[in-house]
C-alpha cells in the first residue's frame, strides 16, 4: 500500500480525560463528582470496581509526560477534574489543584507539547448534582464561573480550549441511566442537554471576556445512522437518533436552535427542555474550531431495535469486523464532515478529538501484540489526512488513547491505551501500537496496514 505523509501543521496527538486516569479521588483537596458516587454504587459499573485509582495519572504525572516527550506527541488532550479545582463545584479554588494542573501545564510545554485543555470530561461535582446538576438551569451560570477560573488560570499558556466533551453524555447520564449520575428521566435528560449547550455559549463568552490567548471550540460526537434496509421505517428511526444525538447539539450551535422537527416531537412526547429567551443566542456564541469525536456507524433495524444503540449492533454482511466485534468504517468521518459542512455550513477548523479501538492482542514477551489497533487507528488517521487535502478543514487527529483507563460503566474490561498498564501495579509499558505510533509521529508517515 501506499506510504501516508502527515502534512505540515497537521496536528498528532493523544487524548485522554481526567476522571479516567488522575486517581487520587480523595486526595490534593479534590471533592467528589457524579462519577465517583455512580462508580462506588454496586451494579453500576463492570465488575463492581470503582474508579478511584483511574490509571494513577495523579501520582505517575512526571513519568507520564516523558512518556509523552518519547513517543513524539505534539499535542495532549486532557480535561480538568472541576471538582479537583474548585471541590465543590463553586466558591473557593484549592490551591493544590491549581498547582497540580499547573505542572501539568507547564511539563508539556517544557517538553514541547500543545496543552488541548477540555473543561467539562463528564465529572459534575457531586456538590452541584445535589442541587439538581445540568438539569438545573443555574448549571449554566455555575459553568461559566467554572470555565472563568480556568481561563484567569492556565489562559496564558493553553492555546486551544474545548468547553464539553459529547454532552450526549448527560442523555446517558440523566435520561436513560447508562452513566452518572445514573437517573432515568427523559425530560431532565433533554433539559440538562439543553442547559449544557447555552452553558457552553456562556463559556464561550467567559472566554472572549478574560483576555486568555488562543482558541475555543467543543467536542461533539457523531454516530452517523445507517440503515440495514432501506425501508421508511428504519429510515424514520436514523433520523430520530440523529435528532436526539448529534443534531439536538448542532441545531443549537449552528441553526438558531432546535429544528420545528425536533421541538414538535419532543413536545409531544414530554420533554421539549425549558427554553428561555435568548438561549439560541449564546448557544450559537462563534466558536474557533470543532472538536469531532468519531469511532464508527450504527446500524438501525427497525425489527430488532435497541434503547442502548451500543449494544447488539447488526453487523452487515461483507463488513469489516474486529475480533472485538467492533466495526472498522474509516468513511464515518467524511459522513460526519459532510454533517456538519453541508448541512449546517460549518466553516471552522475540524480537529478528530478521538479516535480509538479496544482491540488488545497476546501479550508476549511484554509487549502487547495489538495489530487491530494499528490497522484501525491507520485507517482512520489516513481518512483524516484524506479529508485535510480534500479541503475539508480537518486540522489535525489525536488518538484515543495514551493509556490503558478506567473506561466508565466499562470499568477496566475496555483497554483502549497504546501504553499498557498492569492493572495491579499501573505500570507502564509501550503495546505494539505505543512502537507503531511513536514512528508515525517521528516520521511523518507511515503505511497502512491492509
Amino acid at each position: 500500500m501506499n506510504t501516508v505523509n502527515i502534512p505540515d501543521g497537521f496536528l498528532l496527538g493523544v487524548a485522554t480525560s481526567a476522571y479516567q486516569i488522575e486517581g487520587a479521588h480523595d486526595r490534593g483537596g479534590r471533592g467528589p463528582s457524579v462519577w465517583d458516587t455512580f462508580t462506588q454504587t454496586p451494579g453500576r459499573v463492570q465488575g463492581n470496581i470503582p474508579g478511584n485509582r483511574g490509571a494513577e495519572h495523579y501520582d505517575r504525572l512526571e513519568e507520564d509526560l516523558d512518556i509523552m516527550k518519547d513517543l513524539g506527541i505534539e499535542s495532549y488532550r486532557l480535561s480538568l477534574s472541576w471538582s479537583r479545582l474548585i471541590p465543590d463545584g463553586v466558591g473557593e479554588v484549592n490551591a493544590e489543584g491549581a498547582n497540580f494542573y499547573n505542572r501539568l501545564i507547564d511539563g508539556l510545554l517544557a517538553r514541547g507539547i500543545t496543552p488541548n485543555v477540555t473543561l467539562y470530561h463528564w465529572d459534575l461535582p457531586q456538590k452541584l448534582q445535589d442541587l439538581g446538576g445540568w438539569a438545573n438551569r443555574d448549571v449554566i451560570e455555575w459553568f461559566a464561573t467554572y470555565a472563568r477560573t480556568a481561563f484567569d488560570l492556565f489562559g496564558d499558556r493553553v492555546p486551544l480550549w474545548s468547553t464539553l466533551n459529547e454532552p450526549i453524555s448527560l442523555w446517558m447520564g440523566y435520561g436513560v441511566g447508562f452513566f452518572a449520575p445514573g437517573l432515568r428521566d427523559p425530560r431532565q435528560g433533554k433539559q440538562a442537554m439543553h442547559n449544557a449547550m447555552v452553558a457552553h455559549g456562556r463559556a464561550v463568552q467567559e472566554f472572549r471576556a478574560s483576555g486568555a490567548t488562543g482558541q475555543i471550540g467543543i467536542v461533539i460526537d457523531v454516530w452517523k445512522r445507517h440503515v440495514v434496509a432501506e425501508t421508511a421505517e428504519n429510515h424514520a428511526l436514523a433520523n430520530r437518533d440523529e435528532d436526539d444525538t448529534f443534531r439536538f447539539f448542532y441545531d443549537e450551535l449552528f441553526a438558531g436552535g432546535l429544528s420545528e422537527r425536533i421541538q414538535t416531537r419532543l413536545k409531544a412526547e414530554g420533554t421539549l427542555p425549558d427554553i428561555h429567551a435568548g438561549d439560541a443566542e449564546v448557544s450559537a456564541e462563534p466558536i474557533d474550531f470543532l472538536g469531532l469525536n468519531v469511532y464508527g456507524r450504527l446500524m438501525i433495524d427497525s425489527t430488532n431495535y435497541k434503547a442502548n444503540p451500543f449494544e447488539g449492533t447488526e453487523q452487515l454482511p461483507g463488513g469489516n469486523y474486529l475480533s472485538n466485534g467492533m466495526e472498522l468504517y474509516p468513511d464515518v468521518l467524511m459522513d460526519a464532515l459532510h454533517v456538519i459542512r453541508d448541512e449546517y455550513g460549518v466553516t471552522v477548523p475540524v480537529y478528530v478529538t478521538e479516535n480509538g479501538t479496544p482491540a488488545d492482542g497476546q501479550l508476549a514477551d511484554g509487549v502487547v501484540e495489538d495489530d487491530e489497533r494499528i490497522r484501525y487507528v491507520g485507517a482512520f488517521l489516513q481518512k483524516s489526512v484524506e479529508a485535510y487535502e480534500a479541503g475539508l478543514g480537518v486540522k489535525g487527529y489525536y488518538l484515543w488513547t495514551l493509556m490503558d483507563n478506567y473506561e466508565w460503566a466499562a470499568g477496566y474490561s475496555m483497554r483502549y491505551g497504546i501504553v499498557r498498564t498492569d492493572p495491579e501495579t499501573f505500570e507502564r509499558s509501550y503495546k505494539k501500537s505505543g512502537h507503531w505510533y511513536k514512528a508515525v509521529n517521528q516520521n511523518r508517515s507511515f503505511t497502512p496496514v491492509g
